[in-house]
């Protein structure tokens, strides 16, 4: 079976796919990537053969692309107007549309048996249903309510599927038609929320690390005191105006004077050193892969990224979230829910809430507890190998509900 996986060009939509690229190869089949060609060193740093496709991060330079990003300067990061670009007209639209001709052209020298997607790279999508092959998605924000962009996603899909001769799909049956693997602890989803019939519960599979990393030489002589980890993930510093150095001045500041470690994570291409001196025990590193970081750790303070929020969970630890944008405001939501964690208002945020919602949520035990009940269903969940079992299913033609 040759399975190809489409990946949006952001580490937090690739990693998901890793563990299950990985999986499907270890079982003896064909396993490629393909996404944007700023993508293609980390692919093929894991190993896999990665193929350009669609746009980079950045665009590469197209005028459609820019021209959309240029309209979301000045524009909340938070809220339905900054989403409409950044997810209905991006992603569903100018990323799909450049992303399933290239991808249809891809087919002519390695046809896939079976296309596996990121949930946000759509045109995997469009053009398995051009091929004619079946596509799988794996959804990496299953808490995010898209509603609000129903009528944006349902016009950008109608004019991919037009310029990719396909006929209109008002449902949108499309994106979930064959295989829906949503990687999240049952109790973690909303009770209230409607998923499709092909949903398929996996165990989330935290990736974030090349061969060869480990945890810093330093990490190991730590003072022997509980360690907070902080981090807005890759995504957060790049659309939130002052999310990196001021934010982060902001919240460090919560923990000058208490006797903890922090390890404080920010983006690849942001510069720790922009934070100005701080005391001997808060470390700011470029990158640490939390999976490595975070189960030595008493508490996580985040923006509340799916994949950041179950790898805390994974981990047993609760969780501080300050929420920006997309799925985030949904996740601090549910955290607080559900009792694993606490939310602190990045907009009105001060040193003083931060440390007080850190002290709440390490000294009351019901969320350590809440926690471990989580974490459970989660170890419970089929993993990779099952899910391995589905694509198998899918290429031969069955539909996973037989």
């Amino acid at each position: 079976m040759r399975v190809l996986f489409t990946a949006t060009p952001a580490p937090g939509h690739f990693h998901p796919l890793v563990p299950l690229a990985a999986a499907a190869r270890t079982a003896g089949h064909e396993v490629a990537f393909a996404s944007g060609a700023s993508l293609l060193p980390a692919i093929e740093a894991m190993g896999f053969r990665g193929f350009a496709a669609g746009l980079g991060r950045s665009g590469d330079g197209d005028e459609e692309f820019l021209k959309i990003k240029e309209q979301a300067r000045g524009l909340p990061p938070h809220g339905v107007e900054m989403d409409r670009i950044a997810i209905a007209r991006i992603m569903y639209g100018v990323r799909a549309r450049r992303m399933a001709p290239d991808l249809v052209r891809l087919a002519d020298g390695w046809r896939p048996d079976v296309i596996v997607r990121d949930s946000y790279e759509v045109g995997g999508a469009l053009a398995a249903e051009v091929l004619g092959v079946p596509h799988a998605a794996l959804d990496t924000t299953p808490l995010y309510d898209l509603g609000p962009l129903a009528e944006d996603i349902r016009a950008e899909l109608e004019q991919a599927r037009r310029e990719a001769g396909l006929a209109p799909d008002p449902e949108q049956l499309m994106l979930h038609r064959h295989l829906y693997l949503c990687c999240a602890p049952p109790g973690y989803l909303d009770p209230a929320g409607t998923r499709p019939a092909t949903l398929r519960a996996l165990r989330p599979m935290p990736f974030d690390r090349f061969e060869g990393e480990e945890l810093p030489e330093w990490f190991a002589g730590l003072p022997d005191r509980p360690i907070v980890y902080v981090t807005f993930g890759t995504i957060t510093n790049r659309w939130v105006p002052g999310a990196f150095p001021q934010l982060f001045r902001k919240v460090l500041a919560a923990f000058e004077d208490e006797p903890v470690n922090v390890v404080a994570t920010v983006d690849r291409d942001s510069d720790p050193a922009e934070l100005g001196p701080l005391p001997p025990h808060i470390r700011v590193e470029r990158y640490i892969p939390q999976s490595l970081l975070l189960p030595h750790c008493a508490v996580a303070v985040t923006h509340g990224g799916f994949n950041t929020v179950v790898g805390a969970l994974d981990a047993g630890i609760p969780h501080v979230v300050v929420p920006f944008l997309g799925d985030h405001p949904d996740n601090a939501r549910r955290c607080a829910e559900l009792r694993i964690g606490r939310t602190v208002d990045p907009w009105t945020l001060t040193p003083e809430a931060v440390r007080e919602a850190v002290s709440e949520v390490l000294t009351d035990p019901d969320y350590r507890a809440n926690v471990q009940r989580l974490r459970a269903e989660l170890h419970a969940l089929p993993g990779p190998a099952e899910a391995v079992g589905l694509l198998e299913r899918l290429a031969a033609g069955r539909s996973v509900a037989d």
